[in-house]
C-alpha cells in the first residue's frame, strides 16, 4: 500500500498563487457573453434571430406602425383585432407567444428527426421573414410606402419552400458540416 505524502507548498509557490490578477470590470462582463457564444452552434443562432426578427421584432415595429398610421394600416387582421380590443402590450405578447408556438413545433421535430438543414433552411427563411416584416412595417410608419402584403406572403412562402428544398437536399447528402 502507497503511502500519501502531503506536500506543503514552498514560499516560492505561495507567492506565485498570490500574484494572481483580479478580473477586470471589462472580464466581467464579457466572460458571460464569450461562454454564451461558445456553446450557440448555428441552428441554436437561427431559432434566436427567427425569434428576435419574425416575433419580437415584427411584433414591435407593427405596434409602433399602428400607434402611428393606425389600426387598419397592419396587413393581419388577427393582430388589428388584439390590438384594438387588448391594447399594445396584448398585441406584442400574442406576437411573441405565436412565434414561441412555431419554433417549439419546429424545435420537437428538430429533435426528433435528422433534418438539421431543413430546419436550418426554414429558420433562415422565417429570419428573412421577419425582417422583410419589420422593413415594410418601418416604412409605413414613417410615411413611406412599404410592399404590399401579398407579395411579401407570397416571397416568404417562396423562400421557405425553397430554403426547406435546399435543406433537405443538403439533409440527403448526409454530410454532417456541424
Amino acid at each position: 500500500m502507497k503511502k500519501l505524502i502531503k506536500k506543503t507548498p514552498t514560499s516560492d509557490e505561495i507567492n506565485h498563487i498570490s500574484r494572481v490578477e483580479p478580473l477586470s470590470l471589462k472580464d466581467i462582463i464579457y466572460l458571460p457573453i464569450k461562454s454564451l457564444l461558445s456553446t450557440i452552434d448555428l441552428q441554436k443562432a437561427l431559432f434566436l434571430s427567427s425569434f428576435f426578427t419574425y416575433g419580437v421584432g415584427d411584433g414591435a415595429t407593427a405596434v409602433y406602425m399602428m400607434e402611428i398610421t393606425g389600426v387598419m394600416r397592419e396587413g393581419n387582421p388577427v393582430v388589428r383585432f388584439i390590438y384594438s380590443s387588448s391594447g399594445q402590450l396584448s398585441c406584442l405578447a400574442y406576437k411573441v407567444w405565436y412565434v414561441t408556438v412555431v419554433l417549439s413545433i419546429v424545435w420537437i421535430v428538430s429533435k426528433k428527426k435528422q433534418i438539421y438543414w431543413t430546419i436550418n433552411g426554414f429558420l433562415f427563411a422565417l429570419t428573412l421573414g421577419g425582417i422583410m416584416a419589420m422593413r415594410a412595417n418601418t416604412m409605413a410608419a414613417f410615411g413611406m410606402d412599404p410592399p404590399a402584403p401579398g407579395p411579401l406572403v407570397i416571397t416568404f412562402l417562396f423562400m421557405v419552400i425553397l430554403f426547406v428544398m435546399i435543406g433537405d437536399q443538403m439533409d440527403n447528402l448526409q454530410i454532417d458540416v456541424r
